[in-house]
C-alpha cells in the first residue's frame, strides 16, 4: 500500500534557500534572456463599482425638480435653512406626505411640501473603479508603455493591489531561461534568488520546471526552467496594437467617475532616529553662610499691683437674760 501526501501552498509563498551565483552552476548553462514584449509602466486598472464617501451638494429649492450630480445611494439627507427635511421615493410614496421626493434613476430631487429656500443634500454615489498606476523609473529607462488591466472586483483596495502586482512584474523586462546548478533540491513553484553579474541578473525567479537526469558513473544533471515570478492576473494585453486600440476605446473616451492615481516606487525606504541625551545641569562652587550667636536678655515687666481689703462684720444673734430671769420681789419661800 502506498501513501500520497499533498500539500497546497499559496503561489510564491515557498522560497528555496539556495542562491545560484558564481561557481554554483555549470559554465555555459545559464541561458537567461530578458523579454520586453509585455513591458508596462503606466497601467489603468478597471474594476466593478465602488461606493463614494459622503458627498454634499448645494441646492436652491423652487417648484421645479432639482438635478443631482450623481445617482444617490444611502445615506441621503436634505437640509433647508438648517432644518432636516423629510424625504420620500417618487412613484412609491404619495405626494403631499413628504417635503421632498427622490428619483434615483433620473438623479432628481423633487420638491413636494417644501418649495422654497436654500440648503444642501448629502448622499453617497456609485462609481466605476478606475485607478492609474505608474512606475516612473521604468518610464525613464524605456519610455511610456500603457496597458489596461480589468479586474472583476468591487473592492477598490484589492483592485489597487492587483494593479501594483501587475506593474511590479511587467515594469521591467521579464527574464526567461534555464540554468544547470551543480547540486541542490528544487521543486516547481519555488522562488529562488539568482545572482549572475555577468548576465546582469540579480533578482528572484520562479522555478517553472525541474528535470533530473542520471547516468551510470556520472554526476546528477539538474536543469531548472526559470521565469520572473508569475502573478495570478487575467486579461494581460501583450500585443501593442491591441493595447492602443483598447486604450483609445475604453480610457480616453470614458469620462464617468473619478480616476485615482498612484505612483509605484521600487526603491526601499529606510530611516534613522538619533536620540540626543542632554547634559545634566551642573553648578560647581562654594556656598557660604554666617551664623551669629546672640544672647537674648529676658523680658522685664514692671507691674504695680494694688488691692483693697474689705472687713465685713457678720451679725450673729446674742444671748441676753430675759426680764423674768430673776425672781420678783414678792416671791417668798414656802
Amino acid at each position: 500500500m502506498g501513501m500520497i501526501a499533498l500539500h497546497f501552498f499559496p503561489q510564491g509563498s515557498r522560497k528555496n534557500k539556495i542562491v545560484i551565483g558564481r561557481g554554483s552552476y555549470h559554465k555555459g548553462s545559464a541561458k537567461l534572456t530578458p523579454d520586453s514584449s509585455g513591458l508596462v509602466n503606466k497601467l489603468w486598472v478597471k474594476g466593478g463599482k465602488a461606493i463614494s464617501e459622503l458627498y454634499t451638494q448645494n441646492i436652491t429649492v423652487t417648484s421645479s425638480a432639482i438635478q443631482l450630480d450623481y445617482s444617490p445611494r444611502e445615506p441621503v439627507a436634505v437640509q433647508v435653512g438648517g432644518i432636516v427635511k423629510t424625504l420620500g421615493i417618487q412613484n412609491i410614496h404619495q405626494p403631499g406626505q413628504h417635503d421632498f421626493l427622490l428619483n434615483v434613476s433620473e438623479k432628481l430631487l423633487i420638491p413636494d411640501l417644501c418649495t422654497s429656500g436654500t440648503g444642501t443634500i448629502s448622499y453617497c454615489y456609485e462609481y466605476p473603479i478606475k485607478i492609474l498606476v505608474e512606475e516612473p523609473i521604468s518610464q525613464e529607462q524605456y519610455g511610456v508603455f500603457e496597458d489596461i488591466l480589468n479586474v472583476e472586483t468591487d473592492d477598490k483596495e484589492l483592485a489597487l493591489e492587483l494593479g501594483l502586482k501587475h506593474l511590479w512584474k511587467y515594469s521591467q523586462p521579464i527574464i526567461i531561461g534555464s540554468i544547470k546548478p551543480f547540486e541542490g533540491v528544487y521543486k516547481p513553484g519555488e522562488i529562488i534568488k539568482v545572482e549572475l553579474p555577468d548576465l546582469n541578473v540579480d533578482t528572484e525567479l520562479q522555478i517553472k520546471e525541474v528535470s533530473y537526469d542520471s547516468a551510470p558513473r556520472k554526476p546528477l544533471d539538474i536543469t531548472l526552467q526559470l521565469e520572473t515570478a508569475e502573478r495570478d492576473l487575467s486579461n494581460i494585453l501583450k500585443d501593442m496594437n491591441q493595447r492602443l486600440a483598447k486604450l483609445e476605446k475604453e480610457t480616453y473616451k470614458d469620462d464617468e467617475g473619478p480616476i485615482e492615481k498612484y505612483i509605484a516606487k521600487e526603491e526601499l525606504f529606510s530611516w534613522r532616529e538619533v536620540a540626543t541625551v542632554p547634559q545634566p545641569i551642573q553648578d560647581s562652587g562654594w556656598l557660604y553662610w554666617n551664623e551669629d550667636l546672640v544672647k537674648v536678655s529676658p523680658s522685664n515687666i514692671n507691674e504695680n499691683i494694688n488691692w483693697i481689703e474689705f472687713l465685713q462684720v457678720t451679725s450673729r444673734p446674742g444671748l441676753y437674760p430675759l426680764d423674768n430671769l430673776y425672781p420678783s420681789e414678792d416671791l417668798y419661800p414656802m
